[in-house]
């Protein structure tokens, strides 16, 4: 299993235009005190660390299940990269949805789930792409609905 962040050619557009790929003025944000879960690298911000809030669908095909939701990323290219194949530790600091999806974009919701904090996200990401008809499988905030990373089987795009 595999977490994807927002792909960097995306986030490239949106930083060299100000405007994300739904035509959103980007918002410049100080994190002040940092601890902000970055879509862009899957790290926490520090404290004192520019950011954009910018509109995101992390669906890649036009369904209806498509949603554009907000997200954190870091102002300028990341100071680090994504370490392909971990996840990060700060998922189990809180409840998270599963949203499961098939080939066509279709939401598989029999597998969607709810992991409560310090139960596993991991390992219950692992039970919902178990699911032959699952392709993908989006990570969300339980209070706030908002996206944090797309998790896909190991080798797949």
């Amino acid at each position: 299993m595999t977490l994807v962040p927002i792909d960097p050619a995306e986030l490239e557009v949106v930083r060299r235009t100000g405007r994300d790929l739904h035509g959103h003025e980007v918002e410049p944000i100080t994190d002040a005190e940092g601890g902000s879960q970055l879509r862009c690298c899957l790290a926490r911000s520090r404290a004192g660390e520019g950011l954009l809030l910018l509109s995101h669908a992390p669906l890649g095909v036009d369904r209806p299940w498509r949603e554009v939701g907000p997200v954190f990323v870091h102002a300028h290219p990341c100071p680090t990269t994504y370490e392909d194949g971990t996840v990060p530790v700060w998922l189990d600091e809180g409840p998270r949805v599963l949203r499961a999806y098939d080939a066509s974009g279709a939401m598989r919701y029999g597998v969607n789930r709810i992991v409560a904090a310090g139960e596993g996200v991991e390992a219950a990401l692992a039970e919902v792409l178990a699911d032959p008809d699952v392709v993908e499988v989006h990570v969300r905030n339980l209070l706030a609905q908002c996206f944090i990373a797309r998790a896909v089987r190991a080798g797949r795009p």
